[in-house]
């Protein structure tokens, strides 16, 4: 068996469409790495806005770049596909065009998949940015152990995607493994790929550092609720396409899928109640959500929502959400002074 090289090859690919104004910031995050061994990659899926000319002076600043651009709109995973099955390298980390990376990010994450050969990936705290680069909370992963087995990474992904954000260091072989997003859902692809790899037998380690930063988006014109077709439907590929297969593999009791599913179901109920969605529209998401998670709790919620209360489980849903990032944010202060102190 060939050894890994004393600084494996690592590739940053950054997939981007219409975000010319970030890209200075994440490309040169990714360039200015204090490892020695990064090539950072850039696919632009056919963006409207300055991208080809901004992409030109990065190129010219920093010979490591490689720019590529789409002759037509590939969508989210196939932009990803294509930019990750490119580089030859040992690591890829996948990096949005509007988020950055520190500068000892790919350091550290090499280190500790160096250190767990078992791990298909690698992630970290990360500080939250708003639209205009001001810091808001610190998100972390709430887990007291650096690596997770595979098993245990298929069991916690059922509550949800289990990382601070989708900025990930990739073993390049679990990607080629797995064929990569190819015809997988769309919105919750990187949800599904981490199933995917712990399917096939790899844990993941996390280093619970903050090592990036991760845009975080006021959805003024509910954009976000507006795809929560493209949402359910990509849970419910997830459910029966990935997770049903895999425990059936194990032989584990599917029930705990069933009701994680129900579970969803009546957590995004609200949503399809909003007044951005039309009659038809709206016909078309409780039939999705009846298809994710069928119950008497959620054909009672959907008769309490048809009747006018949306706003009450709307806000009922959001206070919860606010409260769980306060405890977050409150445990993430706790942790820096006790490393404060520690250090002291």
């Amino acid at each position: 068996m060939t050894s890994m090289p004393k600084f494996p090859s690592v590739a940053v690919c950054i997939p981007t469409y219409n975000q010319a104004q970030y890209l200075i910031q994440s490309v040169s995050s990714a360039c200015c790495q204090t490892y020695p061994n990064v090539e950072v990659w850039v696919s632009d899926d056919g963006s409207t806005d300055e991208t080809p000319q901004v992409m030109e002076q990065l190129c010219q600043q920093f010979p490591q770049v490689r720019y590529y651009r789409q002759p037509k709109n590939l969508g989210i995973a196939g932009n990803n596909t294509w930019l990750m099955s490119q580089p030859k390298t040992d690591f890829i980390v996948r990096l949005d065009s509007d988020d950055a990376l520190m500068p000892n990010y790919v350091e550290k994450l090499v280190s500790l998949l160096l250190k767990y050969p078992e791990a298909g990936y690698a992630h970290t705290a990360i500080q939250e940015i708003d639209e205009h680069g001001k810091n808001r909370s610190i998100g972390r992963v709430v887990r007291k152990k650096e690596f997770q087995n595979s098993d245990e990474a298929l069991m916690a992904a059922v509550s949800g995607y289990r990382v601070a954000a989708n900025i990930i260091m990739f073993r390049t072989k679990a990607l080629q493994e797995l064929r990569y997003y190819e015809n997988r859902p769309e919105y919750v692809e990187d949800y599904d790929l981490s199933v995917r790899i712990a399917d096939v037998g790899y844990g993941n380690v996390y280093a619970d550092e903050v090592l990036a930063k991760y845009r975080v988006w006021t959805d003024v014109q509910k954009t976000r609720s507006k795809r929560k077709h493209l949402q359910l439907r990509g849970y419910i590929r997830i459910f029966e396409e990935s997770f049903l297969p895999a425990f059936q593999r194990r032989g584990w009791d599917v029930k705990v899928l069933d009701k994680q599913r129900r579970k969803m179901a009546i957590i995004h109920s609200a949503y399809c109640f909003l007044p951005i969605f039309n009659q038809e529209e709206r016909a078309e998401l409780v039939a999705l959500l009846k298809q994710l998670g069928d119950s008497p709790l959620l054909r009672l919620r959907i008769v309490a929502l048809s009747l006018g209360f949306a706003p009450f489980f709307e806000w009922q849903l959001h206070t919860e959400l606010k409260l769980k990032g306060f405890v977050k944010d409150w445990l993430s202060k706790l942790k820096s002074i006790s490393l404060v102190k520690a250090v002291g």
